[in-house]
């Protein structure tokens, strides 16, 4: 019993235990870095299907727009001249933009208008616009709008409101910022021009600093205008004469006239604290 204890202990320390004269860890192997990948190109934006027009204002292209010049009270009794230094393209909230702004001075108000008048008109398709919209308490009137590319004087040229802000009701209501209005105006003379509108409060502030979008689908049988992809009015033109022809896209921002029924310059009040402006982001049209 005794020699085979001292065997099985031999044993232990022959092969049961590592031996401290040598090293058998593996040593690592450093892999070899290969040639870095080619660098891949980034892929083109596919254009969007039926794009046929599209501008985000990176610059006041004017092979596209005209900058209007028009005294007070030149139209609709507004109480702003339209001058081309209130039109310009800078950037508003990390975005190019068409801005367009209302300054109040001693002199009065100035502001601007825009339009494609015979550089770009369409005729049918998608027509829509991504706006940020100013506060129009009390006297701003913002709009994005639409007349035929003719030689006809209005209302036979026809005219398509498709946004409208800061009419009378809101303005009593104080509802501004969520009271819009749409329309189509036509007729052989401005005294007997026909107008058909659709004015109602929408869910939200369209007001908010944030940029909305207004869009028109004109086909030959009827205009549907939409807010942030909700439908908000459908006129029927099928029978109508006026809406059959190219117009041309307008933007401007106006004070004061009919439309917010202030007619002294100590009423528009929105102008108070400052200047205030409406951001376009940009516009496409799509074919029909």
């Amino acid at each position: 019993m005794k020699i085979a204890y001292i065997f099985l202990i031999a044993s232990v320390a022959i092969f049961g235990l590592p031996s401290c004269g040598s090293d058998d860890t593996p040593t690592p192997v450093t892999p070899t870095p290969g040639p870095d990948p080619e660098p891949q190109p980034e892929p083109e934006p596919q254009p969007e299907e039926g794009l046929v027009f599209f501008d985000d204002f990176t610059k006041f292209d004017s092979e596209v727009w005209n900058k209007e010049t028009h005294p007070a009270h030149w139209v609709n009794n507004e109480l702003q001249s339209y001058v081309t230094s209130a039109v310009t393209v800078g950037t508003y909230d990390g975005k190019s933009v068409l801005k367009i702004t209302a300054t109040r001075s001693s002199t009065g108000i100035t502001s601007g208008r825009v339009n494609s008048k015979f550089k770009k008109s369409f005729k049918y398709g998608r027509i829509v616009a991504s706006i940020c919209m100013p506060k129009t308490y009390a006297g701003l009137w913002p709009a994005f709008w639409m007349m035929g590319d003719v030689e006809d004087e209005w209302p036979k040229c026809g005219e398509i409101d498709i946004v409208e802000m800061g009419q009378q009701e809101g303005i009593h209501k104080g509802t501004s910022e969520k009271l819009v209005n749409a329309a189509i105006h036509y007729g052989e003379t401005a005294e007997g021009h026909v107008q058909e509108y659709e004015q109602h409060t929408v869910a939200k502030s369209l007001q908010d600093g944030k940029f909305h979008t207004y869009e028109m689908k004109w086909t030959a049988e009827q205009i549907v205008i939409s807010i942030d992809d909700v439908t908000f009015h459908t006129f029927n033109i099928k029978e109508n004469p006026y809406f059959h022809h190219n117009f041309h896209i307008l933007f401007n921002l106006a004070a004061g006239g009919d439309f917010p029924q202030l007619h002294d310059l100590k009423d528009i009040t929105a102008l108070a604290s400052g200047p205030q402006s409406m951001y376009v982001d940009w516009v496409k049209v799509y074919e029909k």
